[in-house]
């Protein structure tokens, strides 16, 4: 089964996509390609440019993006949005995700990373 290639966001430390490419997921940080800075848009612009799922903790944006996008008939590969945890936690939850979905199933689809406790 195809995995999901996740994009963080860079209000989450790029450590996390390290810490999971270890792990063996497809894993890159927009600190490390140079996204710092970029809107909210561009950065679910860049994710969806290049095939990834988008991972952030800027939950009302992205909510908003969710929104702008469904009504503008606009396609992205998923968003996953999370409040603030610990590293460790935020580890075992993308972790789960990643395990239990696929990128079919993320297709212009927000999800919480709090059902992946």
């Amino acid at each position: 089964m195809e995995k999901i290639r996740l994009y963080i966001d860079e209000d989450l430390t790029d450590r996390l996509a390290v810490a999971l490419r270890s792990r063996g997921f497809d894993v890159i940080s927009a600190h490390e390609v140079d996204m710092r800075g970029r809107t909210d848009k561009e950065q679910l612009e860049y994710a969806t440019k290049n095939n990834r799922v988008i991972l952030t903790r800027n939950i009302k944006h992205f909510i908003n993006l969710q929104r702008e996008y469904y009504k503008n008939g606009l396609l992205h590969n998923g968003m996953v949005v999370t409040d603030y945890l610990p590293l460790k936690e935020l580890i075992r939850r993308i972790t789960k995700f990643l395990n239990e979905r696929h990128p079919g199933e993320m297709k212009n689809r927000l999800d919480w990373l709090q059902n992946y406790k």
